[in-house]
């Protein structure tokens, strides 16, 4: 199926694969079905995080509808999860592919890839994960946006992946932001659902990086507080 005017998914996914592979990446893993396309690669850029704990380099991309969007994608060796970092100027949106020219708009595409395969990308990547990973997430796991995918996920019949994440938080015990964005990434490995899991390493990334923040000034509401009553089994 293509796009109004312009390439099909599989050009898409041709073009990510091609500008991955001219840096010596390759790609991991991808969804395909006609009208929507998610993939992820790696590249071979690793550094440390953490004593022991290695980062990887990497790009994800997501088309749908004549848009495409190009991300910084992180990768831990560590237990194999990936997040995806969407919310950072590093991140490449192609928002009129549908009326180009398709041979165009592929190559818009590769560049676009290439363009976030950068070594100063991953760079900026990691320095950002490092200047918040020792932040406390506390905060955080009572209010959004944990709470807003709460009830995302209750709607979905998928309650249990919020149990899951705050299960894998705290029997970890790193109450730092990079712990709670790990305990989303591990989750989202698990996950069949391409869409759930592009959302759950999309938050996890945004998380690692410090885009989105818990708000101290605000006590969590009331149906937060019960929510992670719940969820630590003490009502």
């Amino acid at each position: 199926m293509r796009f109004d005017l312009g390439p099909t998914t599989a050009q898409v996914l041709a073009a990510f694969t091609d500008g991955v592979t001219a840096c010596q990446g390759r790609v991991t893993d991808t969804a395909n079905d006609g009208r929507r396309l998610l993939a992820r690669s790696v590249l071979p850029c690793l550094e440390e995080v953490r004593p022991g704990d290695r980062l990887q380099a990497g790009v994800a991309i997501r088309a749908i509808g004549g848009e495409v969007w190009v991300h910084p994608y992180l990768f831990r060796l560590v237990c194999s999860n990936g997040a995806i970092i969407a919310r950072t100027i590093r991140t490449q949106h192609l928002a009129d592919l549908g009326t180009q020219d398709p041979v165009d708009a592929v190559q818009a595409v590769r560049e676009a890839v290439e363009a976030c395969c950068e070594p100063d990308v991953f760079v900026e990547t990691l320095d950002q994960v490092r200047t918040v990973q020792d932040a406390t997430a506390d905060l955080m796991v009572t209010q959004l946006p944990i709470m807003s995918l709460l009830s995302r996920l209750s709607v979905g019949g998928n309650e249990h992946l919020l149990a899951g994440i705050m299960d894998q938080f705290f029997r970890e015990g790193d109450r730092s932001q990079f712990g709670l964005a790990n305990a989303i990434t591990a989750t989202a490995r698990e996950v069949r659902d391409p869409d759930l899991r592009w959302e759950l390493e999309e938050l996890g990334g945004a998380i690692a990086v410090g885009a989105l923040t818990p708000s101290p000034s605000q006590g969590p509401p009331a149906t937060a507080q019960r929510n992670r009553a719940v969820l630590a089994g003490s009502v």
